[in-house]
């Protein structure tokens, strides 16, 4: 049983987006109607950025043979929107793209590849593709960065409810137990939620300050930049690099929180709201790069939000689960109203 294609035409070369459709940010509604056609016009037309031009280059058919466009663990579902309609493709800027391409050997590990763009860094991790990426040589290695996301909650729901728990035994039902630092329920929970703010200011810098740190020249700290956020950004559709393994996630967790600790009161039940903030956040990362919200809720419009970060604006719309530090630190990014509702 032969598979089922969708066909399209780009300047007169042939494209399948089958496996694309459902991870294009315009959602699968706006590209029903060019199967079998050419979108040269609407790719115009909508302001595709040159990312977009430059990911063409995966979804092409060689002749009546598919390219095969694999991720690891396979294709994901679900997409994003383009949002701005001025932006228009630049030819030179499509052939240097794929010149700095050319350089890299997708086939190998890529890790030990990145001197060849080195000097222009920044432009190509920016330039999303879609296709499989390896890291490491060695399996080993390689397993310990991508994690499916249920993972996340599997490791880190028994740790917050076993926190939470201890510390509510110990601080408030404590009884003749309960010492002169003991608190009220009302208390608890107000600790727990500064933990959870604390996270969203955390959640921002990181993402901001770290995520996002310029690497200038430095091969080392482009490989490290790379590791930690850049790869996100060149294979953005690869869903088992979009959530935090949990082992490299908890020693963080350890170095952060015995930084803080003596500045927090409470800090165990702090840290407890802020691992909620924290999986809150991992699981909205995700959902807003596979899930199909509906127009009018709130992960609809983060959904987006998260989109115009990854394709437009990458200095702006730092915050995943919430846009309000973007709002303080004057760093949001204004999406485009739509006068339809787009389907993933």
């Amino acid at each position: 049983m032969a598979r089922e294609i969708f066909p399209v035409k780009f300047k007169e070369e042939c494209y399948d987006l089958q496996k694309f459709l459902r991870d294009h940010p315009g959602g699968v509604n706006t590209l029903q109607m060019y199967k079998g056609k050419s979108i040269l016009q609407a790719m115009q037309k909508f302001g595709h950025s040159t990312s977009a031009y430059h990911l063409m280059k995966d979804l092409k058919v060689d002749g009546d043979v598919l390219k095969d466009v694999n991720l690891t663990g396979g294709v994901s579902e679900n997409g994003r929107i383009l949002t701005n309609e001025d932006s228009m493709r630049d030819p030179e800027e499509i052939e240097f793209l794929e010149e700095l391409e050319s350089r890299l050997d997708w086939s190998k590990p890529l890790l030990c590849q990145l001197h060849a763009i080195a000097p222009d860094y920044e432009k190509w991790v920016n330039s999303a593709v879609y296709r499989k990426c390896r890291l490491f040589a060695s399996p080993l290695l390689e397993s310990l960065t991508y994690t499916p996301w249920y993972f996340v909650p599997m490791f880190w729901i028994p740790v917050i409810l076993y926190l939470g728990w201890t510390q509510y035994y110990e601080q408030v039902a404590c009884g003749e137990h309960c010492t002169d630092a003991n608190i009220t329920t009302f208390q608890y929970v107000y600790y727990i939620s500064l933990g959870v703010l604390l996270w969203t200011i955390l959640e921002y810098s990181l993402h901001r300050w770290i995520f996002h740190l310029d690497p200038g020249s430095s091969l080392i700290m482009i490989k490290l930049h790379f590791l930690i956020h850049g790869m996100h950004h060149k294979v953005p559709f690869d869903g088992l690099r979009q959530v935090f393994p949990p082992i490299p996630a908890l020693g963080i967790t350890t170095i952060i929180y015995s930084a803080l600790r003596p500045f927090l009161p409470y800090p165990v039940l702090v840290l407890t709201g802020g691992l909620i903030g924290y999986l809150t956040y991992d699981m909205i990362h995700y959902y807003v790069h596979h899930g199909s919200p509906k127009d009018g809720t709130y992960l609809y419009a983060m959904k987006r939000y998260h989109s115009n970060h990854h394709f437009l604006n990458h200095d702006k719309a730092y915050g995943i689960s919430s846009k309000m530090w973007d709002h303080v630190f004057r760093t949001v990014a204004h999406v485009k109203k739509l006068s339809f509702s787009l389907r993933w």
